[in-house]
């Protein structure tokens, strides 16, 4: 009984010991939070849109339109046709934007070049070309019809100055550089040395040393022949006035008149004269060596002088000595206005005229070059060349016109009467001043 007692005291006092209120009630977990649901906006996705890689974008390319002659062209069937071409293919290298066309036409007359820079200007201006070679005879014609664009601002100083004086001259219009002369040829003396040691300087050479001269004296076409006026010009004469009129001194055309009758009756001068030309006429008389001496051109010295074996080259003979020769070539002109075109016309001009250029086309041409530098490309070890240079310092331009034609109609008139003894050298020279004054 006691055992029993003493358990459920202890039962008792345990529970007394587990707390003293009242029994805690069970803890509830905190509630899980309820998720919230957010609104979500849609984004779109941003469109992507691919690059093109941009090429560079080829120039226009520039057509030059190049009249010219065929001596004076690609075309040209031998090598100087062959140089052209690749120079001018040199050109459109550099300056892969340009193209040269060409486009051949007759030298002179109808047809010719002037006659389409006239008829074309009038009639269809767009057909026009960009630059044109033309003969420097009838440069002062196209400038006079407004066709040329004037080049003193546009081609360098350099090249303006290194040009030899008559292409100079010859390329100024009212004073005004239209033209660039790029070839040309020349009269000049050759001489058998079989026949003479030394060629005459003078004309009292000529008359002293008893040997025989022939020239062109029968009139080009009527007229004068260069003979007669390269004689007249170192005299110091002048053929027309800065007005273009003509401008004659009577008492220097009586004394080439008198060298003419005096050179005639000495049997210097034969009076085959009358019956040539051209120098081309005077040529077989002189290879038959029948003559001592003889006018001749460059051009046909430079074709044949490795087939002449005794022959030598000297100036013309004038009554002083003074160097004297005439000039005939052609330049090239800008015809276009538009100052793009211009500016490239000029870049093609100025590398054509580059001096190992000239040098090298003049050479295989036949002609010779208008730039001093050119002649210093040349050398000196051929004496020819620095002859050639020499003689071209001291060359006039070859005229032309209405007043040249009546002033080499009426002196060729002279010579005759004077050669064939109709007419003394003073009353033929007073024939021509009264007939120019008509």
């Amino acid at each position: 009984m006691v055992k029993n007692v003493i358990v459920i005291a202890c039962l008792t006092i345990l529970l007394g010991l587990s707390g003293c209120g009242p029994l805690a009630k069970p803890t509830t977990p905190p509630p899980r939070p309820t998720p919230t649901a957010t609104a979500v906006t849609a984004t779109e996705t941003p469109t992507t849109t691919p690059i093109t890689p941009t090429l560079p974008t080829a120039p226009p390319v520039i057509t030059l339109t190049l009249w010219t002659a065929e001596s004076f062209s690609p075309a040209q069937a031998d090598a100087s046709g062959q140089i052209l071409g690749q120079q001018i293919e040199a050109f459109t290298t550099d300056h892969p934007d340009v193209v040269v066309e060409y486009v051949l036409k007759k030298p002179y007359g109808k047809g010719g070049i002037l006659n389409f820079l006239l008829t074309t200007s009038a009639a269809v201006p767009a057909a026009m070309p960009d630059l044109v070679a033309i003969d420097t005879v009838e440069l002062k014609e196209a400038a006079q019809a407004g066709l040329l664009q004037p080049l003193d601002e546009l081609i360098s100083a350099e090249l303006q100055e290194d040009l030899f004086p008559f292409a100079q001259e010859v390329g100024r219009f009212e004073g005004q550089l239209v033209g660039l002369q790029f070839e040309t040829d020349i009269e000049h003396l050759i001489y058998n040395t079989n026949k003479l040691e030394e060629p005459p300087l003078t004309w009292t050479d000529v008359l002293t040393d008893e040997v025989s001269y022939v020239f062109p004296a029968g009139g080009r076409e009527g007229l004068i022949n260069d003979a007669f006026i390269i004689q007249y010009l170192a005299l110091g004469g002048q053929l027309v006035d800065e007005t273009g009129q003509p401008a004659l001194n009577e008492e220097l055309v009586t004394q080439v008149l008198q060298f003419y009758r005096d050179g005639y009756e000495m049997g210097v001068i034969l009076p085959s004269v009358l019956e040539f030309e051209t120098l081309d006429d005077c040529w077989p008389v002189y290879l038959s060596a029948e003559v001592a001496m003889t006018n001749v051109s460059s051009r046909r010295y430079l074709a044949d002088r490795d087939l002449l074996m005794y022959t030598h080259f000297a100036s013309i003979p004038t009554r002083d000595g003074n160097v004297t020769t005439l000039s005939q070539g052609w330049a090239w002109a800008i015809v276009t206005s538009d100052p793009a075109r211009q500016a490239l016309a000029v870049q093609l001009i100025e590398w054509l005229m580059e001096p190992e250029n000239s040098a090298q086309w003049n050479l295989a041409a036949g002609h010779l070059p208008t730039r001093k530098a050119a002649f210093e490309v040349l050398g000196s070890e051929d004496s020819y060349y620095p002859f050639l240079s020499k003689q071209l310092e001291g060359a006039h331009p070859r005229l032309a016109g209405a007043a040249y034609s009546e002033v080499g109609r009426v002196l060729q008139q002279g010579v005759e009467k004077v050669m064939t003894g109709e007419a003394s050298p003073q009353e033929a020279a007073r024939a021509v001043m009264e007939a120019i004054a008509k």
